[in-house]
């Protein structure tokens, strides 16, 4: 049942880098706030320069508490440009926003939800900017993952008169992995659009 009541979200780099990273700070970031403004960084980005997206999608059975696919079904793979609210994926020719999308075929361009790649494109590529604002609003649970990213070694110079001399060293974790838990009625509605997306089938 863990699966149906939690999602986790992994807080990457998109485009303009990490806004997981706590600098300089030797005192751990209180991971909701750093989740709000991570949302409102990425909605600016979007507004000003845009961001792109690569997003991985394995589909199958699991047999194990990890849910480590045993018997993969599907895989997709996708690619977009987002600059406002318009999403691009280049390699499929295809416009999209979140209400509605179209692509091109070659000959002719086609309503991107009445088609059965258009349709399961909708259910698993959800706009990573509104999927942050939907997470940082309804979280019930935002806490830090370890780091996989080795500490940063910062020196520490001691002031005298007007020039710097000695100093020590020390480390300073980075942090950039979340995992965000939401109410469980927002992770089985992600999961019955993932069904209904036919990637977990193949269908």
């Amino acid at each position: 049942m863990n699966y149906f009541t939690k999602i986790w979200i992994l807080i990457l780099a998109l485009g303009a880098g990490s806004v997981m990273q706590a600098g300089e700070s030797e005192v751990t970031p209180d991971a909701r706030k750093v989740l709000k403004k991570a949302s409102s960084d990425l909605l600016n980005q979007a507004k000003k320069a845009g961001f792109s997206t690569r997003l991985a999608v394995a589909g199958g059975m699991a047999n194990n508490a990890d849910h480590k696919i045993v018997d993969q079904a599907v895989g997709e793979a996708y690619f977009g440009r987002t600059r406002g609210p318009v999403m691009f994926l280049p390699e499929r020719q295809i416009f999209r926003t979140p209400t509605k999308g179209a692509q091109f075929t070659g000959d002719f361009w086609r309503v991107l939800q009445a088609t059965a790649d258009g349709k399961k494109l909708d259910r698993l590529f959800a706009f990573p900017e509104r999927v942050l604002l939907e997470a940082s609003k309804k979280a019930t649970k935002v806490e830090w993952l370890d780091s996989k990213v080795a500490p940063k070694i910062v020196k520490k110079e001691k002031a005298k008169g007007r020039t710097s001399v000695g100093g020590s060293e020390h480390e300073e974790k980075v942090f950039h992995r979340m995992r965000v838990t939401l109410p469980s009625e927002m992770a089985l509605k992600y999961f019955i659009d993932m069904q209904n997306s036919g990637c977990l089938t193949g269908g």
